[in-house]
């Protein structure tokens, strides 16, 4: 060979085939074209010896795909998600493309496990929403398997996402209540979370914006577990005697806790005003009305997609950083 860099002509003479065999099965058209599985195995055995050189490992993953790709979600029964997973599962069908779910329950130990546990079922890719502190353990993933962040990222990462747009919008959301109210609370858990961070940074524009100064008081949060939303506004009843004037909840779990909270002590609706990132058609129908905000559900499922099919095809990606618009539901 006249060049260190091996050429598929030159793995064709090693396996003594022709080069357009060997392009066949590094397409995956080995069946197709009724190759045996002895010279499919012989010619990416010797591909494999080469496969420090990135095109050969580029090949080798092509010829080793699975169709499937696997998707990590801290929360299966969090509306939001289980919206996001039938989008996202009926895009991928569409491609032939099979999903393998899995849940962390908010736990890192867990979401390390089924990730470790994904990859040894060869997944194509990942697509997580992850709770780490830190993108390492996705990087060293991210060499052999393309991993796609999408709801929460992580600072700094490398590695590309997809999210909801969130300061902007929830800046306009609360913005008009918060001239109409002397105090605005934020119930929520894990602002610690890019995702999270980002709306807690809307609610404190949006009351910039309405001329309200942000009282550290109002800032009400803690480590999300079961029902914490419903103990977070119980604990702030009891401090001021009375419930909130304004309410924000930065997702739709917090949301229904705090509802929870506000049936158990029958509350007149007057009594407070509530807005919410994340939104549900249920809201239409609340005795409660709630100002939401929307993700755009198909839309992300759809970037996503396009996003692993660009990565699995070895395409320079045009953005590693989408942030997608949502809308805002009023009920007032």
């Amino acid at each position: 060979m006249a060049s260190n860099k091996l050429k598929i002509n030159d793995i064709a003479r090693l396996a003594g085939v022709s080069a357009t065999t060997v392009s066949h099965i590094f397409n995956k058209r080995d069946k197709k074209y009724r190759i045996s599985p002895l010279t499919r195995q012989r010619v990416l055995s010797i591909a494999q010896q080469y496969s420090n050189q990135s095109h050969i490992r580029r090949y080798l993953i092509k010829a080793n795909s699975t169709n499937t790709v696997g998707v990590i979600v801290p929360d299966m029964s969090n509306s939001f998600f289980s919206m996001f997973l039938y989008h996202l599962e009926s895009s991928f069908r569409h491609k032939n493309i099979q999903l393998l779910i899995t849940c962390s329950h908010y736990n890192r130990e867990v979401e390390v496990k089924v990730a470790q546990n994904l990859v040894e079922r060869k997944v194509d890719a990942m697509i997580v929403v992850t709770s780490l502190d830190s993108d390492k353990f996705y990087a060293d993933i991210n060499q052999n398997t393309p991993v796609l962040f999408f709801d929460r990222y992580l600072k700094n990462t490398k590695l590309p996402f997809i999210t909801s747009e969130a300061s902007q919008s929830v800046a306009k959301l609360i913005e008009p209540y918060a001239k109409q109210f002397d105090e605005f609370y934020f119930i929520g858990c894990d602002i610690g979370l890019t995702s999270i961070q980002a709306r807690l940074e809307g609610f404190k524009q949006g009351l910039e914006n309405a001329g309200l100064v942000v009282n550290p008081d109002w800032l009400v949060s803690d480590v999300y577990c079961p029902d914490k939303g419903y103990d977070l506004l119980k604990n702030v009843h009891k401090k001021l005697g009375r419930l909130p004037k304004a309410i924000f909840t930065p997702s739709c779990n917090l949301l229904q806790e705090v509802l929870n909270y506000l049936v158990a002590v029958n509350a007149d609706p007057k009594q407070v005003c509530l807005c919410s990132y994340d939104y549900n058609i249920y809201f239409d129908y609340s005795y409660y009305p709630i100002d939401a905000i929307a993700q755009d559900f198909e839309n992300m499922a759809n970037a996503c997609v396009n996003m692993i099919y660009n990565l699995l095809n070895f395409e320079e990606l045009k953005c590693s950083a989408l942030f997608i618009e949502p809308k805002i539901k009023r009920h007032r």
